[in-house]
């Protein structure tokens, strides 16, 4: 019996030695798959940038292709030409000074209502900022010339 048992013992032993072995096999070999389709993917990258580059070049020499460049640069040096035809066009160049004036009597109609209303525009509390951080410091340096005196 305890002949029995240690002959167990030893197939238990030698079995778990072997799962130990297969699972650092598994690893390997998943390492070694990785690679390969690691190798696999870039090979086919290489192959796809390839055939993307013959077919760029054969489209290039194509006829249609071609005329159908030509067409497109010929219809953007027109629409080119007719933005800045419209550009120095009389109605554009007053629609553009009718704006500005507009903005100007916009601007000025708002900064007289807010004077009326008593309400400080931008400037004027920009101008008061700056006099209350000036006048912070000079307390501050008060506040430290008389705790350095004491």
């Amino acid at each position: 019996m305890a002949r029995t048992k240690t002959r167990s013992n030893n197939l238990i032993e030698e079995g778990l030695e072997r799962t130990r072995e297969a699972w650092s096999q598994i690893g390997d070999d998943f390492r070694t798959v990785q690679k390969r389709a690691e190798r696999r993917r870039k090979e086919l990258e290489r192959r796809a940038e390839r055939q993307l580059r013959r077919i760029r070049t054969e489209l290039r020499k194509n006829a249609w292709v071609k005329e159908a460049e030509k067409r497109r640069k010929a219809w953007e040096k027109r629409a080119e030409r007719l933005r800045k035809e419209i550009e120095r066009s009389a109605p554009v160049k007053r629609a553009e000074e009718l704006r500005s004036e507009a903005s100007k009597a916009l601007e000025s109609q708002l900064d007289a209502l807010l004077e009326t209303l008593r309400i400080p525009s931008q400037s004027e509390i920009t101008k008061l900022e700056r006099k209350v951080n000036s006048l912070q410091r000079k307390v501050r340096e008060l506040e430290k010339s008389q705790g350095q005196a004491a």
